[in-house]
């Protein structure tokens, strides 16, 4: 008898590294190898190619290669196809080709095209953060070398889309007009976003899945990150979210946003506990797999779910009840400071789940730890 779920292609589209790696080991533990379409030239420590859980892989130097690829080979299959999106930059040009796509593929969508290009904005998240009573820093969006009217110091800033050269070269925080004048002489985009900075004690990030449009939404485990914290700052710990509060603020947003997909909501945590509101991911977020780890599957169930029309809740059953994870590529804050190797050590034992290292699938790892110190001993060399 055919398997509807594991007898379709799964295809993760265009990108490299970590995040599309847990993608493909979640689908790997369900007994489903990833066609991989990705690009040629990747600065990503993983090599997705290199996973056991990898079947077919095509190398594209562009995304318009990547879509040939995938339209040649994959588009009149009798199963739908089930795409994946890691980056925004892919994310936005399968949304700009979604009538080409629709009838063919499974893949992240609002129902119509440039839905989601238009969500990726960080002024247009903000206004519908605000629509849904969440709480979003104050901001403006200046012009380069334009001072800001109304946001006080300090403020951070940040380029509009993730897409734009330079995005974390662009996110600086000034705490007053001559710092941000500096800023202006290396920052690379023409309009940006100022945005109040928040002191915040802690990163709050919670993940989910959508299904026609927001009517059905599955939220997972929330992750608190004290990154301030010298003791913790390596550890992302995962327990249930019990804030009722900021999942239905979430469900009116993504249900606004008419979104289908796999999705990553990131807030700031004050000290008095309160949530501001900082980006919604519309695609599978970085750290994804841990999930997997703990009984929720996110890219399977999401194609299961979507392609079932409805969300099995009864069925999804975490088996953790809470549990801490750990990116191994954090050793670069021992490089930078040699002394906080034990506390990185000790962390890394305590850590429930790892995103690089599987016992089943090593090769990505062994990888991601040779390109890492190359590229440390290339940046020594190059500032010697």
């Amino acid at each position: 008898m055919a398997d509807i779920y594991r007898d379709r292609k799964y295809i993760n589209f265009g990108a490299d590294g970590i995040n599309p790696l847990g993608v493909i080991r979640s689908l790997g533990q369900e007994g489903v190898k990833t066609i991989v379409i990705r690009d040629k030239e990747s600065g990503h420590f993983a090599s997705i190619n290199t996973s056991v859980y990898a079947d077919k892989i095509y190398f594209a130097d562009s995304n318009e290669e990547a879509l040939q690829i995938l339209l040649e080979n994959y588009s009149n299959e009798q199963l739908k196809p089930v795409l994946f999106f890691t980056y925004e930059g892919h994310v936005d040009f399968c949304d700009s080709h979604y009538d080409e796509l629709k009838d063919k593929f499974i893949f992240y969508n609002t129902g119509k095209k440039g839905g989601l290009s238009r969500l990726n904005n960080k002024e247009i998240q903000c206004q519908l953060a605000s629509e849904c009573g969440m709480q979003v820093p104050q901001y403006e969006i200046l012009a380069k070398g334009d001072l800001p009217k109304q946001v006080p110091y300090p403020i951070i800033t940040k380029t509009l889309t993730s897409t734009e050269s330079g995005w974390k070269r662009d996110m600086i925080i000034c705490h007053n007009e001559k710092e941000l004048q500096e800023a202006y002489s290396k920052i690379l985009a023409e309009r940006i976003m100022i945005e109040e900075y928040i002191d915040a004690n802690n990163e709050f990030d919670l993940k989910g899945f959508s299904i026609n449009g927001g009517e059905q939404i599955y939220f997972t485990y929330q992750k608190t990150w004290h990154y301030k914290d010298p003791q913790k700052r390596w550890l992302m710990y995962f327990a249930p979210c019990e804030n009722e509060d900021i999942k239905q603020k979430l469900t009116a947003m993504i249900q606004k946003a008419n979104y289908s997909g796999i999705f990553d909501a990131e807030f700031l945590q004050k000290q008095n506990g309160d949530l501001v509101f900082l980006e919604v991911n519309w695609r599978t977020g970085m750290y994804n797999y841990n999930h997997t780890v703990a009984g929720v599957n996110l890219p399977f169930l999401w194609a299961k779910s979507t392609i079932d029309g409805k969300i099995d809740y009864a069925n999804i059953k975490p088996t953790m009840p809470t549990y801490t994870a750990m990116d191994e590529m954090s050793f670069a804050d021992v490089l930078r400071k040699p002394k906080r190797l034990i506390q990185w050590l000790k962390a890394l034992h305590k850590a429930d789940v790892l995103f690089y290292y599987h016992y089943k699938d090593r090769r990505p790892c062994w990888i991601a730890w040779k390109h890492f110190f190359k590229r440390k001993i290339s940046n020594i060399i190059h500032h010697t």
